[in-house]
Parts: structure tokens; C-alpha cells; sequence
């Protein structure tokens, strides 16, 4: 695992991040984005879109981790865990056309509709991380090819 990596892409989450969110990267279960760091450096790309692509599978990893953990009876709690769900999704968009990645969102944007649309249907997070992992792969294949 390339843990300057993972590091330079938290640290550009943070710099994104408005002040008055309460999301802790390191609190959530990055095996997965570990996975996609990975499979990252097996392709020739610049530093900058690996942590461009990792940054925004790690928003969709973080948002799916939020909306999971909803529960009905604590409104306060509800409300707060669907806007950071919905600001970081934002936050992805930002963070990729900033830095100019289109065919990535082209590639993200179906798949963000797919996962809401899952969540409906209680598909779990495991499933849904595992075809954004899918989703990375295939652009990635396109990109280096």
C-alpha cells in the first residue's frame, strides 16, 4: 500500500474541505480505498490524477459510509449525515473539474445515479464499492490504453 499516497490524497480532501464539517478521514474503513490506491500505481499515470481519482473514490466510499449509518429515530443525526453525504458528492464534482478530469466524472456520474438508486434498493456498500472499483479499473484501462 502506497501510503504517501493515501496521505497527499487526505491532504488534498482537507484543503477542499469547507471549516465546519465534522468528517474525519482517518475514522472510516479505508480497505477499500486501499485497494483502489493499489490497483492505482499498477498504471502509468501522474501522481496528480492518481490522487485525483483516489480522492474522489474516496468521497463516494465516505458518503456511502454515511448514509449508511442513518438512523430514523434521530432527526438532528439524519438531517447532518445526509447533507455531508450530499456535500462530499458535491465536494467529488468540485474536486474533478477542478483539476480537469471530465472523462473520470463521465465515468463517476452514471455510476454516482446506480449507487443512489442501489442504496434504495439496500444493496449493501460492500457490493457497491466493488463496482466503483470496477468503474476505476475500466476507466483506467480506457485512459492507458
Amino acid at each position: 500500500m502506497d501510503m504517501k499516497l493515501l496521505q497527499d490524497t487526505i491532504d488534498l480532501l482537507r484543503s477542499h474541505i469547507d471549516s465546519g464539517t465534522d468528517i474525519d478521514w482517518m475514522e472510516m474503513d479505508n480497505r477499500p480505498v486501499r485497494d483502489i490506491a493499489d490497483m492505482l500505481n499498477a498504471y502509468e499515470l501522474a501522481y496528480s490524477r492518481k490522487m485525483t481519482v483516489l480522492a474522489c473514490c474516496m468521497l463516494i466510499h465516505t458518503a456511502l459510509d454515511r448514509h449508511g449509518k442513518l438512523q430514523v429515530q434521530d432527526n438532528e443525526r439524519l438531517t447532518r449525515m445526509l447533507l455531508d453525504g450530499d456535500y462530499l458528492t458535491g465536494l467529488m464534482y468540485r474536486i474533478a473539474v477542478k483539476r480537469k478530469e471530465w472523462k473520470l466524472l463521465s465515468r463517476l456520474l452514471p455510476f454516482h445515479k446506480r449507487m443512489q438508486l442501489n442504496l434504495l434498493r439496500k444493496v449493501p456498500p460492500e457490493i457497491l464499492l466493488k463496482e466503483l472499483k470496477h468503474e476505476v479499473r475500466s476507466y483506467l484501462e480506457q485512459r492507458s490504453a
